[in-house]
């Protein structure tokens, strides 16, 4: 596709050229640079003094010189594209917006461009909005249903909110309502704006790129579909509110390093003796209390991620054993009655030298597999399990150099989907490959990472069928890691298109001693296999995190 851009001259923010290079690297054509030619409005020495908003005064002073988030660093777009033609062109005020002189816009229009992306100008409308087949493209790095105004990733903070969003966007002639081509849901960094706002903008890079590559793969849907925000416009906060913003920050910042050190993950196995439909429906679902395995007594050492099935009057479960002493997990194998919930029998299933999690388990012609996550070795491994001895037996690799974190393998309308997050941030950017044979060989979906949302794109389980849906187990990591469980109904799953939406969220049970996170929910014999989390302080974990802490200082 061939783009133009609006700009204020050469120097743009690195994030912008990253932008611009993600489009040109698929083999997209920057044609145009439509340059600001206004004049800037000058003020002399008495007036600034005279004039200056003193009242935000700190808003200032942080933002221009302490406020170095490297995405925002200026870089000249001629050290990367030398020979890109520029067109000058003044804009007439009219209100607060600003409109392009008609021969200007009949020059553009003249280039032929696909779409336009703005960053530069301010408020623009009128003919420039058409001069382009899909439009202007702009950015807001704030939830447009909560956020409107400046600055970029501050209110959040300032709020507690736990969820940062952004779009992309269609502009119209109407302010703020313009076409949604893409939005995704970030976690707040509360404890550092400039790593927030640094996150948020980094982040999006990739956005015209993947909307590129839904219009080729003719998912256009969503082109003609207008935004009506409902937030509050937010302007630059005062120097009171500044202060508060300091002191938040701060609080922030101890709460952080508190939890961290003192306040530990402890996860254990449950088995809930409900069957599925009797417990996911649509809204939010509080989950009875699960009969939690008596595993090990060992204070160090926790187990999560179970999946597991009934065969000959047992449970056969394998999960995560993690150990604070090694910081390592393996996959244990564990036998329990499905009567009483002893655990009968414990077996390291697969040990390897580095962390394993997240044995991902289904049927195949009478055979149990097994797809652990094993991002920190860098493939994607395909095991069978050994019934009779819990052991898991490695058959093949799946996907070479793939560091796929809690990857899901299931069946559905003739292909066999790979789901998983990926290692540049495990809890946001879901991905799926796919193949027409369990062994493959694996493709990539066509628009890699089909969906950037805190609250619910790590995979928590395997997609399974209630009432006719294909549903989609997700963890929401908003707050905390494995707060609780979305259940995702998917709408829409094509080697090139993917949509999902909400359809049920399951909470802890609040009266459980592991009601602080559930992050793993499978289904097994007529009953639910989930795992449960608590908080407490664990010395071998302290020792280690203090470690860490002392020697970034260091």
């Amino acid at each position: 596709m061939n783009f133009g851009i609006l700009c204020n001259g050469n120097i743009f923010q690195q994030w912008q050229i990253e932008t611009i290079r993600n489009l040109v690297s698929e083999g997209h054509s920057c044609s145009l640079l439509i340059v600001n030619a206004n004049p800037t409005r000058q003020q002399g020495f008495r007036k600034k003094i005279l004039n200056y908003p003193y009242s935000k005064l700190l808003i200032r002073v942080w933002f221009r010189y302490m406020m170095k988030p490297k995405a925002k660093m200026d870089a000249d777009i001629r050290d990367s594209f030398p020979d890109l033609p520029a067109m000058p062109c003044f804009t007439s005020r009219k209100g607060y917006a600003d409109y392009f002189d008609e021969a200007d816009v009949a020059k553009i229009q003249s280039c032929h461009l696909d779409f336009i992306l703005r960053f530069g100008f301010g408020i623009i409308k009128g003919e420039i909005l058409e001069a382009a087949k899909y439009g202007v493209w702009s950015y807001h790095h704030d939830d447009d249903r909560k956020y409107r105004g400046v600055p970029t990733g501050f209110w959040e903070i300032m709020f507690g909110d736990p969820v940062n969003a952004a779009i992309l966007q269609r502009l119209t002639n109407k302010i703020d309502s313009g076409v949604i081509l893409h939005k995704a849901y970030f976690g707040t960094i509360n404890h550092s704006w400039q790593a927030n706002l640094d996150k948020l903008l980094k982040s999006t890079t990739e956005w015209p790129l993947q909307v590129c590559r839904d219009i080729e793969n003719v998912n256009t849907g969503f082109l003609s579909v207008t935004n009506s925000p409902v937030s509050a416009i937010y302007k630059l906060p005062d120097n009171w509110k500044m202060l508060l913003f300091f002191w938040k920050v701060t609080l922030n910042k101890l709460r952080f390093h508190y939890r961290d050190l003192f306040l530990t993950e402890k996860w254990n196995v449950g088995i809930i003796p409900v069957d599925v439909q009797n417990l996911v429906r649509p809204g939010e679902v509080t989950i009875p209390e699960p009969v939690w395995l008596k595993i090990s007594n060992v204070q160090s050492v926790y187990h999560a991620d179970p999946f597991g099935f009934v065969k000959d009057g047992h449970y056969h479960i394998l999960c995560e054993e993690y150990d604070y002493k090694t910081a390592k997990g393996v996959l244990v194998s564990l036998k329990v009655d499905s009567q009483s919930y002893a655990v009968s029998d414990k077996t390291v299933a697969l040990e390897k030298a580095y962390h394993l999690a997240f044995p991902s388990m289904f049927e195949y012609e009478n055979t149990w597999y097994c797809i652990p996550e094993n991002s920190a070795g860098g493939n994607v491994d395909l095991y069978s399990y050994d019934l009779r001895g819990g052991k898991l037996v490695f058959e093949q690799c799946l996907v070479e150099n793939l560091q796929a974190v809690d990857p899901s393998l299931f069946y559905s309308n003739g292909l066999w989907w790979l789901f998983f997050t990926d290692k540049i941030s495990t809890n946001e950017r879901l991905n799926i490959w796919y193949a027409e044979n369990v062994r493959g060989p694996y493709k990539s979906h066509a628009n890699n990472p089909v969906k950037v949302d805190i609250r619910s794109s790590r995979p928590a389980g395997n997609p399974f069928i209630l009432e006719g849906k294909l549903l989609r187990p997700a963890q929401d990591c908003s707050m905390r890691s494995g707060r609780r469980i979305y259940i995702n109904h998917i709408v829409k799953l094509t080697p090139t298109e993917f949509s999902e939406e909400e359809y049920s969220i399951l909470n802890p049970s609040p009266g459980s001693e592991f009601r602080k996170g559930m992050h793993t929910f499978g289904l097994g014999g007529g009953a639910l296999i989930v795992d449960g989390k608590c908080e407490c302080f664990v010395w071998q974990a302290f020792v280690r995190k203090l470690a860490g802490k002392i020697n970034k200082v260091v």
